[in-house]
């Protein structure tokens, strides 16, 4: 699949010159959280983003051709106590997260451009009482791929799946059946 950037981005990567910035969206179970690394409130494609300045980090990911799943680290250091409680009362695993990438022109952001997606697995938290370390580790959704998947294709869990479908009902039933192929059945005869 080809991705292209916004336009707006293209020319500012272009350019001799360029004012770079990431975005962080995390959606929680409540409400999703938007960080940038610049300072202040950014509104950007439609959405409002806080201002982390220097303090979000972002670990390296790599994309292969292999369908290999690689995680992602994000690091936000000196958050508030209000977002640190509300990250801890929040249910994140499994919750996807995404990270973007966009330019300043003339403090007027272009398009975002979505650079990694995934869902967030696990999250430490360093307190010392002001501020709050949190780090995110975040699975790529290829990680999905290496889930085994447990079917029994069983007539339960087909109707529990697909209430109404009778495709399943006969198999319990062919289990002890006796098939005769081929060959003259000597009962038949």
């Amino acid at each position: 699949m080809s991705r292209s950037l916004p336009a707006a981005l293209a020319t500012e990567f272009g350019k001799d010159q360029l004012e770079l910035f990431y975005a962080v969206e995390l959606a929680f179970s409540s409400g999703t959280l938007r960080f940038w690394t610049g300072y202040g409130e950014l509104t950007a494609d439609g959405e409002d983003w806080t201002g982390t300045g220097l303090v979000m980090g972002i670990s390296n990911s790599q994309e292969n051709t292999d369908l290999s799943a690689n995680g992602l680290s994000l690091t936000f250091s000196g958050l508030n106590t209000t977002v640190v409680s509300f990250v801890l009362g929040e249910n994140y695993r499994g919750r996807i997260a995404k990270v973007y990438v966009g330019a300043l022109v003339s403090n007027v952001p272009t398009d975002l451009y979505q650079i990694w997606s995934g869902r967030m697995d696990t999250m430490t938290i360093v307190e010392d009482g002001q501020t709050a370390t949190v780090q995110i580790t975040i699975e790529n959704i290829l990680i999905d791929l290496e889930r085994p998947r447990l079917r029994l294709y069983t007539d339960e869990e087909q109707k529990g799946r697909f209430p109404g479908d009778e495709s399943l009902s006969k198999v319990a039933g062919l289990q002890d059946q006796q098939i005769v192929w081929g060959r003259c059945d000597s009962r038949q005869a």
